[in-house]
């Protein structure tokens, strides 16, 4: 008797215990279904089903204040709905045309470079390591005769030009210049002139510092290659620093479309109406206007070990710590004499300056010897 009793006492608990799971599973099911609903069709896609989610817990604004924040706004950032570009540029003189068109590579890639006579010893390290890669076919646009005359001198005169003119905004001034100096902001501003009057006669620019190095033969085939494979990509950017998220503005091959010559004449204005811009910042700063995303943006970096910056490659000499042969150097974040000498002890320097200075001296007669002529010329004064 004792027995059933106990049974009956057991029978009795448990009955008690499923009415209670029953009301509490009750109270969690309603308290849940009142706070969120997603529809069931999420379960045929993952990634639905978290998109739902995210618009489900957009936070509403819960201040009834009748001022907002509002934030402030950066003017540079702001300048895409100012930019208008033209469909044309004036066509440049015949001569330039023709050199040009002599030095373009396949699918229209042009490799230029700019500098002034201050300037003249990088320039021939430069065309010193085209040469030792392969490269025969450049053009070094000149900011001033001095440089022209010298390059035409030394047998480059079918690889140089003077810069027209009209392609100016402001006067470049012969003197090598620091990159701290207003001076150097103006030179850096030619060059993104230089390059937009290119892209409207449909080249495709690959641009570079004199200051970098090549050393890696078909360079400029494999940077081709790799704007050629993802028909997005309009141009590929050298790295600054390593953090990617800024690009340097020495090293590009650009694609002459709208939305290029759209981001240099947003640049060109940045840098015209923003005081103490360089080249550079106004870049990056245009850039902000473009897509960035990674998946659709038509700009791409490229890899900062295998084309360094001077920082990631003299600072912290990143790719020879990996064993990685770089396609360029480039010496910059050095200031002067040091940039020489860093190119000289990574044995990277190939002027032989002995050389250099019997060309300066030979330029300085001849230019002395056209002087005394234009001279004698002169008709006498008579009074």
């Amino acid at each position: 008797m004792a027995l059933i009793d106990q049974r009956k006492g057991l029978f009795s608990v448990a009955i008690l215990l499923v009415l209670c799971s029953f009301v509490y599973l009750s109270h969690l099911y309603s308290s849940h279904s009142t706070s969120r609903v997603v529809d069931s069709s999420y379960l045929s896609n993952e990634q639905t089903f978290f998109d739902t989610l995210n618009e489900t817990e957009i936070i509403q604004p819960t201040c009834q204040c009748e001022e907002e924040l509002i934030e402030e706004v950066d003017p540079v950032k702001e300048t895409k709905a100012w930019i208008d570009i033209p469909d044309k540029l004036p066509a440049p003189p015949k001569e330039l045309l023709d050199k040009i068109h002599a030095n373009l590579l396949p699918d229209r890639v042009l490799i230029i470079a700019t500098a002034n006579y201050g300037m003249r010893n990088h320039v021939y390290n430069w065309i010193e390591s085209l040469k030792r890669t392969g490269e025969e076919k450049f053009l070094i646009f000149c900011f001033d005769e001095k440089l022209y005359e010298h390059l035409k001198m030394s047998g480059y005169g079918d690889r140089a030009s003077l810069i027209p003119d009209v392609w100016f905004h402001q006067e470049v001034e012969a003197e090598f210049k620091t990159y701290f100096s207003q001076e150097y902001r103006v030179i850096t501003h030619s060059k993104t002139l230089v390059v937009q009057q290119l892209l409207y006669l449909e080249v495709n620019v690959l641009f570079s510092d004199v200051d970098i190095v090549w050393l890696r033969p078909r360079l400029a085939e494999y940077v081709s290659t790799l704007l050629n494979i993802r028909s997005e990509t309009h141009v590929l950017f050298q790295q600054e620093g390593f953090n990617q998220q800024e690009i340097n503005s020495g090293f590009y091959l650009m694609r002459a479309t709208d939305e290029m010559k759209r981001l240099l004449a947003e640049t060109i204005h940045i840098q015209d109406t923003v005081e103490g811009k360089t080249q550079q910042g106004s870049m990056n700063a245009a850039l902000e206007n473009l897509d960035l995303d990674i998946r659709t943006s038509s700009v791409v970096l490229l890899d900062v070990l295998h084309f360094p910056n001077g920082f990631v490659y003299y600072t912290h000499d990143l790719p020879n710590k990996h064993g990685i042969k770089p396609f360029i150097v480039h010496a910059n974040y050095l200031i002067g004499e040091e940039k020489k000498q860093k190119l000289i002890d990574s044995q990277f320097w190939y002027v032989n300056d002995t050389w250099l200075n019997q060309m300066d001296i030979a330029l300085e007669r001849t230019a002395s010897k056209a002087t005394k002529t234009t001279n004698k010329k002169k008709p006498v004064q008579t009074t």
